[in-house]
């Protein structure tokens, strides 16, 4: 099965293509909120340099969230956009675990974050035991010093800017029924 990933919620812009677990392509590229012109960049040179069509996709997988606005906003409407035009079903996952997914394959817990505004973070902390995910706090925003707060308890490893690892394999994924109701997990509070 062929898979289109994307992910634009923060400033790293991921995009990769697998047939099955084989890695087709990857992008992981540093951005300056530039994503809206550089995501269908990154897509059309995959295209290109592997030589498929959108169409050619049997789903397509974006992170939602929590993030960047605009960030969410152009990789939720490219993937909509896909999956509507070409008929392909589209699948989300929590921003969140794209950036850590790398780690799942090994049991433990997980702090993640990514900077948001004013000194707040994105974070959540799961745990993964015997590939299977639970989430201790689900995706939030909070202040940096209240989200160390929640975390402070538990023995976890550390995932941010300096160490995000990737592997889409390895997502919780949901199918998205409905195009037109699907949304980015902005995560908003008082700022």
């Amino acid at each position: 099965m062929k898979t289109l990933y994307l992910d634009a919620s923060t400033s790293l812009l991921y995009v990769s293509f697998y047939e099955g677990e084989k890695k087709l392509y990857e992008v992981l590229g540093e951005g300056r909120n530039d994503h809206s012109e550089n995501l269908l960049n990154a897509v059309k040179a995959g295209l290109e340099e592997c030589n498929l069509k959108v169409k050619d996709f049997e789903r397509i997988v974006v992170g939602i969230g929590p993030g960047s606005y605009t960030g969410l906003r152009v990789a939720l409407t490219v993937a909509k956009m896909f999956a509507w035009t070409l008929n392909i079903p589209l699948y989300k996952a929590s921003s969140l675990d794209f950036l850590a997914s790398g780690y799942f394959r090994r049991d433990g817990i997980y702090a993640i974050s990514t900077r948001a505004k004013k000194g707040h973070v994105y974070g959540k902390l799961l745990e993964i035991k015997a590939g299977k995910q639970r989430d201790i706090l689900e995706d939030a925003f909070l202040k940096t010093e209240e989200f160390d707060e929640k975390i402070a308890a538990h023995d976890y490893q550390a995932v941010g800017v300096d160490n995000y690892l990737i592997d889409p394999l390895l997502l919780k994924i949901t199918k998205v029924d409905d195009l037109h109701d699907i949304t980015p997990n902005y995560l908003r509070g008082e700022l």
